[in-house]
């Protein structure tokens, strides 16, 4: 997830007392391109007794106006991996799959892909784009951090957006839930915004908090080989800027 503004006009209080913690600021796009913004605490992100909240936020957001990462097509770093051959087979599972565009390009290429997503809204919308295009894809509503919840094993998942929105516990608890879809020596692609800049900026704005080289190795540093690491973008819908990225290949060893 890519390019959230820094406006407010609102904001939404949490439904229980909470720790203090920064405000995740967000913007709607409506249908008219008018602006609609909303502020909402990071509290909303964390914990089972905001999902709903979060998953309505989403939806909304879906339903109403068009999320930065919702560009009409596949990131382009993923269209190049594939087109080198970097992007192992046949089975796939996109984690975090928003309305579908890198699950339905990979399965035009030839993939068995899988798709998941919290956003109710944004499932229904892959399927219907799925349908559209005549792509076998399934897709599935699912929090990422249950992922250990599904009952199959891939050669090859997918992240493009979603690890650099966690916060450190979650992100342990998620790449420790890998593990159970991961089929032995396969692959996992992941993108997320870069604290170094290369042809691309560096996202500006505390949300979501750009990855280092380092974070990354460390958090990946049992069970997982790192191929390897090299700048990309993390491109955005026409109203946003696109910003450097981090795309980074590696293998399941256990």
């Amino acid at each position: 997830m890519f390019g959230l503004s820094q406006a407010c006009l609102c904001r939404a209080r949490p439904l229980r007392p909470a720790k203090a913690v920064e405000p995740l600021e967000l913007l709607l796009l409506a249908e008219s391109s008018r602006p609609l913004t909303v502020n909402i605490r990071t509290a909303a992100f964390l914990g089972e007794e905001h999902m709903r909240f979060k998953n309505l936020f989403f939806d909304l957001w879906y339903r109403f106006g068009k999320p930065p990462w919702s560009i009409d097509q596949a990131q382009p770093d993923l269209i190049a991996a594939v087109e080198k051959g970097e992007v192992r087979g046949p089975t796939v599972l996109d984690v975090g799959c928003g309305d579908g565009n890198n699950a339905i390009y990979l399965a035009g290429r030839g993939f068995n892909v899988t798709g998941f997503d919290f956003s109710a809204k944004a499932i229904s919308i892959a399927k219907q784009k799925a349908s559209e295009e005549k792509a076998d894809v399934t897709f599935f509503t699912l929090d990422a951090l249950k992922i250990g919840d599904i009952d199959k094993r891939f050669d090859t998942v997918i992240d493009f957006g979603l690890f650099h929105n966690l916060s450190g516990d979650k992100r342990k608890q998620y790449v420790r839930a890998l593990s159970n879809v991961c089929v032995r020596k396969g692959q996992f692609l992941m993108l997320c915004v870069a604290d170094q800049a290369g042809e691309y900026p560096v996202y500006p704005n505390r949300y979501p908090p750009t990855t280092s080289q380092d974070d990354i190795r460390a958090y990946f540093s049992e069970g997982w080989k790192i191929e390897w690491i090299r700048l990309g973008v993390a491109k955005s819908s026409e109203k946003f800027d696109d910003y450097s990225a981090w795309l980074t290949s590696m293998t399941f060893t256990k």
